[in-house]
């Protein structure tokens, strides 16, 4: 069942929810693989320029995720908002959803 909204502004709130989620979820695998293969000794994570392997590797790579993952999402969602609100100026945006959650 899809279900179409016309709206006139999306929420910065809710695009900064959606934009964090997406990254994150996503440069979680990367990390993660990158902390995985430093664990085995590759020089895929640099603290300082220096590598950092073993399970120091994959902690620091742990611990660099959520610091990228918010980085990233926050530069996007400056970007992505101010050409979001001047598109809003021109005319409403239509939001399409595929399912809808039934709630409790």
């Amino acid at each position: 069942m899809k279900m179409e909204i016309t709206v006139k502004k999306i929420s910065k709130r809710s695009l900064f929810k959606i934009l964090f989620i997406g990254f994150s979820l996503s440069l979680f695998v990367f990390f993660f693989m990158c902390g995985i293969a430093s664990f085995f000794g590759a020089e895929t994570v640099k603290w300082e320029e220096t590598p950092v392997t073993g399970i120091s590797g994959l902690l620091t790579a742990l611990a660099m995720w959520p610091v990228f993952s918010f980085s990233l999402a926050l530069f996007i969602w400056c970007i992505v908002a101010f050409g979001l609100w001047m598109y809003s100026l021109a005319k409403p945006l239509n939001l399409v959803f595929k399912e809808k959650v039934e709630s409790n």
